[in-house]
């Protein structure tokens, strides 16, 4: 199919940005009428179905939860920072044996990337992995040939503790509302795509569509793909030491 409206993938908006970008469209679905776009009754399932995800990132916000996951996440992103720290003294080491060991860790840590950039759960995912890692028998060995050892179980520490925060707030989510946000904006994503694949579909078909629409539509779809461009980190990579 042809694409006249840009596409993005809603998949990697954070919660809060998600929300904004739906409210953005559906402010442009209501200006140029649902009916005349030809999407009434899809646009009827989509406005329930964002409904139900505005809800369930208003628990979200209101969660205490959430204010300590956000604390612990920067506790995290410290701890992880002085590991990093650690791994590049070591690096400059007059020792042969640390500069050597230090270099094993340190390129382990670049293939993961800015970790403290990424989203809470792959955070978490890459610290687990990357513990994993430190723990096999040869850089086991460099950990401990750098006294990296108190570094890598406070990160341990610190990555459970978070770990068993979240699971606090899905308890919680579960309990309170009766929407999940995941599956909250799963479902107000396969409607919006649905909207669009018809708005294109009539296109094809040869039905006329309003060009002012589509220009409003694009506008607002352009301004997200630069925000989640920078929630990703696309335009310029933050380096990992600095």
């Amino acid at each position: 199919m042809e694409h006249f409206i840009i596409r993005i993938n809603l998949h990697h908006l954070k919660n809060e940005t998600h929300v904004e970008f739906n409210e953005n469209t559906d402010r442009v679905f209501l200006k140029y009428n649902p009916q005349a776009l030809g999407i009434g009754p899809l646009y009827d399932h989509y406005k329930t179905a964002f409904g139900h995800e505005t809800e369930a990132l208003d628990f979200i916000r209101r969660s205490e939860i959430t204010q300590k996951i956000a604390r612990q996440d920067h506790v995290r992103d410290g701890i992880f920072r002085g590991l990093v720290d650690t791994v590049e003294a070591a690096m400059h080491h007059f020792d042969a044996a640390y500069v050597e060991a230090a270099n094993a860790i340190n390129n382990l840590i670049k293939r993961y990337g800015n970790i403290s950039k990424k989203t809470l759960d792959d955070e978490t995912a890459a610290i687990d992995d990357l513990l994993r890692e430190l723990q096999q028998p040869a850089l086991a060995q460099a950990v401990a040939q750098i006294g990296l050892g108190l570094w890598r179980d406070k990160l341990a520490q610190e990555n459970t503790t978070l770990k068993q925060l979240m699971t606090q707030r899905y308890d919680e989510t579960a309990a309170k509302t009766p929407y999940r946000m995941k599956d909250a904006r799963r479902e107000t994503d396969r409607y919006y795509l649905a909207i669009i694949n018809r708005i294109e579909g009539e296109h094809l078909a040869g039905v006329a569509v309003n060009d002012a629409f589509v220009r409003e539509l694009n506008a607002v779809i352009e301004r997200f793909k630069h925000i989640l461009a920078q929630e990703i980190g696309e335009h310029k990579p933050k380096p990992l030491y600095e």
